[in-house]
């Protein structure tokens, strides 16, 4: 009888032996290129959604249509991006996570570039529809690509620096339209935009494959395992995974819907209900962006130190207390720019999501786990704004501005139901 011990039939065979504490010194090449190119990815989303918001005035003007048509232009992006990124997903467990990136930043980077040539709303809706299909993955990729090469004990902190890309794209985007804006004009400012495709070739030549996706296929192909040839979305809705996919989409519906009924209209609530001027608010996106930086990086620290649920339900609940504060007690002073600086840090909880979501799904499905909870949450998040904007009308707008304190306090709650995965080795997961 041999001695051999068993190994999972589609997971690498990788001893659980516990990892060396993992710092940014001590990662290797590979580790930190990979790390770059996930922070550049979704850095260069959100500077692709935050241009079009910043430039909208310009474009309707030229176009000659009005803020309806906007909207129709931005939900259509919206539902793309939903799209895309279940679509990505699942092409990412298929054909490998570097490959996928590189097909998503190059959809959005050039489809972004060429709204230089738009003369009209009906060639601005298809662009901007094939743009939602690119930035859609960008999450869900960065997220599993940062997660499988990352070592656990560093896992929390890289995660937090791969979604930190997000507010430093809206400030890259802040800084495009302020001073880029007004010397070329907006359909130069979106052509000029279209340069993340540079990465594309950058991350050809430097970044490598996952391993643990490479060891994976191979692994499942060699043993010709029936689990290993199973559609990954097929599978995460399967009896060994529905419970926790379930779960992970109702923490990050909570998650979305306290986020942007609350930050969509926050700029317009504070200069028609507390009579802020236009300048004013655009002070606090910058303050917000600070915020949001610091707590993502906080976040990461409190991960690999005490764990993914607290660091989750301490920011969750803690911005849940400060959209309180900041409608009980913002008013046209000083202070309100230390509130918003708090509020923008506890969306630090966002850097959570990255290392749940992708220790709690094995590798030949993490990334259709992740796209699929994440871009389905954004799907349904369509009626979020929608719902802020009716019970204003009804009731007043703090009160509908409370809604989102809600959410957040339930994703704070919710996210003890699933399990701790602080130090999880990825390989090991069933």
């Amino acid at each position: 009888m041999s001695s051999q011990q068993p190994t999972l039939a589609y997971e690498p065979a990788t001893p659980p032996i516990e990892e060396p504490k993992a710092s940014w010194s001590s990662l290797n090449r590979e580790a930190k290129f990979t790390l770059v190119a996930a922070i550049g990815g979704w850095l260069f989303d959100s500077f692709d959604v935050m241009l079009i918001s910043l430039l909208a005035a310009p474009i309707m003007k030229s176009l000659g249509f009005g803020p309806d048509k906007l909207a129709l232009v931005l939900s259509i992006q919206l539902g793309a991006s939903a799209l895309g990124g279940i679509f990505t997903g699942i092409l990412a467990d298929y054909i490998g996570r570097k490959k996928a990136l590189m097909i998503n930043i190059l959809i959005y980077a050039l489809s972004t570039g060429a709204v230089f040539f738009t003369n009209s709303l009906g060639m601005l809706l298809i662009l901007r529809f094939l743009t939602g299909l690119g930035l859609g993955g960008e999450w869900a990729l960065s997220m599993t690509l940062i997660s499988e090469k990352v070592p656990a004990s560093f896992r929390g902190r890289a995660v937090a620096m791969g979604n930190a890309g997000w507010p430093l794209g809206t400030l890259l985007a802040a800084l495009f339209t302020y001073f880029l804006f007004p010397v070329v004009g907006w359909r130069a400012t979106f052509a000029i935009a279209a340069f993340p495709a540079l990465l594309v070739l950058w991350i050809r030549r430097y970044v490598p494959e996952s391993q643990l996706w490479l060891e994976t296929r191979k692994s499942g192909r060699k043993l010709n395992q029936p689990k290993a040839n199973k559609v990954p979305i097929v599978e995460i809705f399967s009896r060994n995974y529905i419970r926790r996919t379930i779960l992970v989409f109702l923490a990050i519906l909570c998650t979305m819907f306290a986020y942007w009924m609350f930050w969509t209209w926050l700029p317009t609530y504070l200069v028609n209900s507390r009579g802020f001027t236009l300048s004013k608010s655009s002070l606090w996106m910058i303050i917000t962006q600070v915020g949001a930086f610091a707590g993502y990086m906080v976040n990461g620290w409190v991960q690999d130190k005490l764990g993914r649920r607290l660091a989750m339900s301490v920011f969750s609940i803690g911005e849940a207390v400060m959209i309180v504060v900041f409608l009980a007690l913002v008013t046209n002073s000083a202070y309100i720019y230390l509130i918003v600086l708090l509020l923008g840090f506890f969306t630090g909880y966002w850097a959570s999501y990255g290392s749940i979501v992708t220790e709690t799904f094995p590798t030949r499905i993490r990334a259709t786990g992740a796209g699929v909870t994440y871009n389905s949450s954004r799907a349904i998040n369509l009626v979020g704004p929608v719902i802020v904007t009716t019970v204003a009308a009804a009731t007043n707008w703090n009160l509908a501005l409370a809604m989102p304190a809600v959410g957040a306090l339930l994703a704070g709650l919710l996210i003890w139901t699933l399990p701790e995965t602080k130090g999880r080795n990825l390989s090991m997961i069933e």
